[in-house]
């Protein structure tokens, strides 16, 4: 029961000697009645006048010191073992959060970013998780490192100077190496999804842009122009619709210059971008273009239609009138030619 840190380097260990020790404990505290026993048999013959009752009371002083001895020993050592078991915790918890702390960073370290719209939607919503999860244990890693800097800073540790204090400012600061490396690697995964979102999402917008004017220039540019003022004007009224959303498809299309400017620079700076928002740009001016020109070809063609009908109908009114006129009778007598 002398001094002595050697009770394991690592957690199984120290249990282990925590458990020979309350063996320990039990089998010296056994022997106290005994101790209580021989003590009372020495007051006894002491005061029964016992011809030795001075070396009988040396020896009774010398058992009760060393048994005094003995126990304050056992409680010291209990005392070390202890603290050496709560330190190995620390570690064993140290080591589970620098493990676990590198299973995330190699998840966060991951190049997938998704390929459409929906998989890096799915893929943010796991970094929330994920960012979550990294916030609760946070004060888990507050409430590690203040135990361990504790350990660390204790007087018994500071002045022996032992392998004890090494160790907890070793790993401490491996702790916080990896955290801090863990907070970085959260913020740039974070950033590349981000960055990935607007990407897609500006791909996306393109491609429904794209669509949209391709279809709305075939309908512009159709050479259907009705049969007649009916049809005309019927064509006239779905051109005007064409021409409302065309109106409203502007703000999509002048928005794609501000998705662009939220890329990341080496997204902005390709090629292939600055392309499509260029040839959405200039889709658009040509449906535009066309679109004009079949709002008035459609206003001809029902001009012309129109007078097509007043033509008909002239026409009709002068088939009238011929046919009245061909029907009139010319009286013989001057008074009926008056009438």
């Amino acid at each position: 029961l002398r001094p002595q840190d050697n009770f394991g380097y690592d957690l199984p260990a120290v249990e282990a000697a925590m458990k020979k020790h309350e063996a320990i404990e039990a089998d010296i505290s056994s022997y106290q009645e005994r101790i209580q026993v021989v003590v009372e048999l020495a007051l006894e013959m002491e005061s029964e006048g016992y011809y030795d009752s001075r070396r009988i009371g040396a020896q009774r002083d010398n058992i009760l010191r060393q048994w005094g001895l003995l126990t304050e020993l056992l409680a010291a050592r209990r005392a070390r073992l202890e603290q050496n078991l709560a330190l190995q915790k620390i570690f064993q918890e140290m080591v589970y959060m620098i493990d676990w702390m590198e299973e995330v960073q190699a998840l966060l370290l991951s190049k997938d970013t998704g390929k459409h719209l929906l998989e890096v939607e799915d893929l943010l919503q796991k970094q929330a998780l994920l960012e979550a999860d990294v916030a609760a244990q946070s004060e888990r890693v507050q409430a590690l490192n203040a135990a361990a800097l504790a350990f660390a800073e204790r007087e018994e540790l500071a002045a022996r100077k032992g392998p004890g204090a090494a160790r907890v400012q070793e790993k401490l600061r491996a702790v916080r190496l990896r955290w801090k490396k863990l907070e970085e690697a959260t913020g740039l995964h974070q950033q590349r999804l981000q960055e990935a979102l607007n990407l897609v999402q500006f791909n996306a917008d393109t491609d429904d842009l794209v669509a949209w004017l391709q279809d709305a220039y075939r309908l512009v540019s159709s050479d259907d122009f009705g049969h007649d003022d009916y049809s005309t004007q019927a064509l006239a009224r779905k051109h005007r619709a064409v021409l409302e959303e065309l109106e409203q498809h502007r703000g999509a299309v002048l928005a794609l210059r501000r998705e662009l400017g939220r890329l990341a620079p080496a997204q902005r700076q390709a090629v292939e971008v600055q392309i499509r928002v260029v040839e959405v740009e200039q889709l658009y001016g040509e449906v535009a273009e066309v679109a004009v020109l079949r709002r008035q070809w459609l206003q001809d063609a029902l001009a012309v239609y129109r007078m097509f009908a007043e033509v008909h109908a002239c026409e009709g009114w002068l088939d009238d009138k011929e046919q009245w006129l061909r029907r009139v009778e010319v009286p013989e007598e001057l008074d009926e030619v008056e009438v």
